[in-house]
């Protein structure tokens, strides 16, 4: 009961600080925790042979299990120390990351300014030549036949090919209306990325505030119980607090005489294998 108890609120810590489950959540993975131990201690406690081998192993479990326990555990209990912690943390990675992303929009911003330049520089050109020549002469060639009756009564086609000349505007105007566009979208674009760039730092903080999680509260905890004597401590005392507990149904199990329960384990068993060996000798013959 002592270990079912202490294993439903190590669950329902870390369902709540670590998965983010509503409270029903919580209760369900409390059970599952529940259940686990249950299930170990129920094979603890109703094997009846000893040896050294299984000993070692469900230590090695017990230890396991503490190790666990114990850092969920101080970890909610150092909940407002590891908050601090991170903050300190997280500042050093929101330095990094925005300096990082600072440079990519730059990057970004210096492409689209020379794109912009180029096409810039282009339209300045083609702006030159249509205030020269607004208009340009378009020639057009076409040819039409004649069928003409010679004087032997044949037919001959002739061809009268004509020349025509006209004014259009110069072709150069729709492609620095195009150009004009591109600039547009690069002036957009160059807006938005210089938007970001201004709310950056905001972002990256909000984004690692919420990206925080259990291997990184964990290096938190770990600096701060190797930094602060008392912390170290109190962490030692739990650890070996819950390795006790653990440990205790083992060593109880394996230290202690045979009491009437394994008495009447044994019993029940050979009962069993009697009845089956009767069984099979029965269907034998």
């Amino acid at each position: 009961m002592i270990l079912i108890l202490i294993w439903s609120v190590t669950g329902f810590c870390f369902a709540q600080r670590y998965i983010g489950l509503p409270v029903w959540g919580c209760c369900l993975v409390s059970l599952i925790f529940i259940t686990i131990v249950i299930m170990i201690e129920r094979q603890i406690i109703l094997t009846t042979e000893k040896s050294l081998s299984m000993l070692a192993f469900r230590a090695v479990i017990a230890l396991v299990m503490a190790i666990v326990g114990s850092t969920i555990f101080d970890q909610t209990m150092f909940g407002k120390d590891i908050n601090k912690q991170m903050a300190r943390t997280i500042e050093v990675q929101v330095a990094e990351l925005t300096a990082q992303r600072v440079h990519t929009i730059d990057e970004k911003l210096a492409t689209l300014k020379a794109v912009s330049d180029s096409i810039t520089a282009i339209n300045s050109l083609l702006q030159k030549d249509v205030n020269k020549n607004p208009f340009i002469i378009q020639t057009s060639r076409t040819s039409a036949s004649n069928k003409v009756l010679m004087p032997d009564g044949s037919l001959m086609t002739i061809s009268n090919p004509s020349v025509t000349k006209s004014e259009v505007t110069n072709p150069k105007l729709s492609q620095i209306e195009a150009n004009n566009k591109k600039l547009e979208q690069i002036s957009k674009q160059e807006l938005k990325w210089s938007e970001k760039k201004q709310t950056m730092e905001e972002d990256v903080r909000k984004e690692c505030k919420e990206s925080v999680g259990f291997l990184e509260e964990l290096e938190a905890m770990w600096s701060i119980i190797t930094n602060r004597p008392l912390a170290g401590a109190f962490y030692l005392v739990f650890f070996f607090l819950l390795m006790s507990l653990e440990l205790f149904v083992v060593v109880s199990k394996t230290v202690d005489k045979e009491c009437d329960y394994e008495a009447a384990i044994k019993g029940a068993q050979k009962i069993r294998v009697s009845q089956f060996n009767k069984a099979f000798n029965h269907v034998r013959i």
